[in-house]
């Protein structure tokens, strides 16, 4: 076996991103979820924004959240002017020694809601692919998915 390099790390990540995210859209195209999205009356996007919110409460500007999300601060706040009509986040007034010209950001309970509900859809409809595995195999995957997210949060991947 020939040994392992850091690219080579790197390139299945690479590769493990793309199928991750073929299976997620596979998975969040089900017409359970989707017709609850409707329902919600949300995008796919500003699902995104919602959820990039719920798992990042402490991104609550802005600028720090178009810089995380890639989203132009134009195109952002106009998805977030829309999600607040919505009831979904709620502007905040600047904190302490701020100008006021910060812009924060946070979920409301009905966005909270909104994420968890959906969440809990995804995971139902995803679960099934995992459960037909026998249990060995089963915690093996779980296993090293917990150490590549222990690995990420703690910043363990950092030199």
């Amino acid at each position: 076996m020939k040994a392992v390099t850091g690219r080579d790390i790197v390139a299945n990540m690479i590769q493990l991103a793309s199928d991750m995210a073929r299976w997620n859209k596979e998975y969040t195209s089900k017409e359970k979820v989707v017709k609850r999205v409707e329902e919600l009356g949300l995008t796919h996007h500003q699902l995104e924004i919602l959820g990039f919110l719920y798992g990042n409460p402490d991104l609550d500007t802005v600028s720090a959240l178009s810089s995380e999300l890639h989203i132009s601060k134009g195109s952002l706040s106009l998805m977030l002017s829309k999600l607040q009509t919505g009831g979904f986040v709620q502007k905040k007034a600047a904190k302490g020694e701020d100008d006021g010209r910060k812009v924060y950001v946070s979920l409301t309970e009905k966005g909270e809601s909104a994420v968890k509900e959906i969440m809990n859809l995804l995971i139902e409809n995803g679960a099934v692919v995992f459960d037909r595995m026998d249990e060995e195999r089963r915690m093996l995957i779980y296993t090293k998915v917990k150490e590549l997210m222990e690995l990420f949060n703690t910043g363990g991947w950092k030199e």
